[in-house]
């Protein structure tokens, strides 16, 4: 006869066998309803939950990470996300400000001169802004916008597959530009580059592991940012701003030239250079703003979801709307802090390498070794700006605390950092330059066929080609950075408060834990 235990005796629990990935439905992790705020504690017998492993091996008991911080009582979400920061670094606003009114007054004198320069006749190139010239840059334009919505929902469906293909695109690319070098027999730079090209390859083997959290990072972002088409219409507005200000910033410095020039000793007054050099610091400071400002709306939308989706209070309105105005007053300061210091270093490389057109000799060979010493202070600037800006649009920091916690964020997680960014930024650089070639072609077919009068000769032929090539990758690579500013957001999220995506999307998280194990543990500041 089977001994029964007293009623009053908690029955043990009833021992399974371990089972593999996918063989039972994912536990959920404890409803919302039991906790009294994100920051409960486990319990003193913390009762261990199963959760997916990696295929092919058993499942392990893991504890879904815990969230020692405070919240917000009138939000209820935890008050490291501050939807209403305070301003941050005015005096970097106030110094943007002052230099483009500058700007806007110097140009115009600028285009007073270049309308008197030009009052003789109308300029032969008046041609391109007749009804064919707008078809041919219509065509450019609808053919890389069409490629970049398809190219678009293939990587929310195939991820991994684009991931892959996208990667050996760019070995094999970098292996013909080697082969090219060294049949044009430039021996120097062809060994490079087949260095590069024979490193890269190295790359594929050494970073396979990584792929399936670039896949989910990917897919999960793809799918929210088609929820908040809004964000591609930022993205797009900004490539028209700067589009435009480019056209503005070449008829200034066109004028600044005529004004200051000297044609009898054919020299550049120093009063000449000075105002060059100005124009071209106003160019790239204003036009870094104007890309931050972008990217940092993106973000916030990103981490609008990230923290509300799934919570009590839920996901508001007009995130896009309500991000964008955080962007342009209380993290303004900020992003014209952070443009500032890039501003100056591309400005110094202008400065560099005018200097080498102007030298020979040693002096340009330092004023090329220069050159490449900002090249690659820039390029690890940038690096850090992206994620700092993702920083101030989360938690609405300044631009100091956002670069150090970046910092922080990189010495903790930045070989899976820097790799998710070069795996996912192989995607949307390779489909980029797919998008300008197809683009080129369109335009050149158009040219070819239709034979528009004012290309009776062909002289616009080639100039065309290349604008459409320049039209069908920027529109694409315009439509990437939506999906990149995504990408860095929920990246620097799961690293400062995972918690917060295992309590209002454990689906999410547990399929991203499975790529990224160490998601468990938060960056320990």
């Amino acid at each position: 006869m089977a001994n029964y235990y007293p009623p009053q005796q908690q029955y043990p629990p009833p021992q399974q066998p371990p089972f593999q990935y996918g063989a039972q439905p994912q536990p959920q992790y404890q409803p919302l309803q039991q906790q009294q705020q994100w920051g409960l504690q486990p319990p003193t017998q913390p009762q261990q939950q199963q959760h997916f492993a990696p295929q092919g091996q058993p499942i392990t008991g893991v504890m879904p990470p815990s969230y020692d911080g405070t919240i917000n009582p009138d939000t209820g979400l935890p008050t490291k996300f501050n939807p209403k920061p305070k301003y941050n670094d005015l005096w970097a606003l106030v110094l943007f400000l002052v230099q483009l009114a500058g700007f806007v007054v110097l140009s115009y004198f600028a285009i007073v001169q270049v309308k008197d320069s030009s009052s003789t006749g109308r300029t032969r190139n008046a041609g391109l802004f007749t009804s064919g010239g707008l078809i041919t840059l219509f065509i450019s334009i609808a053919v890389g916008a069409i490629f970049s919505v398809v190219y678009f929902f293939l990587t929310q469906a195939f991820p991994r597959m684009v991931i892959k293909v996208t990667f050996a695109m760019s070995i094999i690319l970098y292996f013909a530009v080697a082969a090219y070098y060294l049949y044009r027999r430039f021996f120097l730079v062809g060994i490079i580059s087949l260095v590069f090209a024979v490193l890269y390859a190295m790359m594929w083997f050494w970073w396979k592991s990584r792929i399936p959290f670039a896949t989910v990072m990917l897919q999960t972002v793809t799918s929210i940012s088609k929820s908040y088409p809004a964000t591609f219409v930022l993205a797009l507005l900004g490539l028209f701003m700067q589009v435009v200000y480019s056209v503005y910033f070449m008829v200034v410095i066109a004028g600044v030239y005529d004004l200051y020039y000297d044609p009898v000793s054919k020299t550049t007054p120093p009063k000449l250079q000075a105002l060059i050099v100005f124009c071209f610091f106003s160019f790239y400071w204003t036009s870094q703003v104007m890309a931050n400002i972008v990217h940092t709306t993106v973000c916030g939308v990103f981490a609008t979801y990230y923290f509300m989706a799934g919570s009590a209070q839920g996901m508001s309105k007009s995130p896009t709307v309500e991000s964008f105005k955080r962007a342009c007053t209380t993290s303004i300061g900020s992003i014209c802090f952070g443009s500032l210091i890039i501003a100056v270093i591309q400005t110094l490389r202008a400065i560099a390498n005018m200097a080498r057109g102007d030298s020979d000799g040693i002096m340009a060979f330092l004023a090329c070794l220069i050159d490449c010493l900002l090249a690659c202070i820039e390029g690890l600037v940038e690096f850090v700006n992206k994620y700092a800006f993702a920083q101030v649009a989360i938690y609405g920091k300044g631009y100091i605390q956002a670069a150090k916690d970046t910092w922080t964020i990189l010495k903790d997680r930045g070989v899976e950092q820097i790799i998710n960014d070069n795996l996912i930024g192989n995607v949307w650089g390779m489909a980029a330059i797919l998008s300008g070639a197809l683009s080129g072609l369109a335009t050149y077919l158009y040219l070819i066929i239709a034979t528009p009068d004012f290309n009776a000769t062909g002289n616009f032929t080639l100039v065309l080609v290349i604008m459409g090539f320049v039209m069908g990758l920027q529109i694409c690579f315009t439509i990437g950075t939506v999906i990149d500013s995504g990408v860095v957001t929920t990246f620097v999220c799961l690293a400062e408060d995972p918690a917060a995506l295992a309590r209002t999307k454990p689906e999410l998280f547990e399929r991203i834990r499975v790529t990224w194990p160490e998601v468990v543990q938060g960056v320990r500041y």
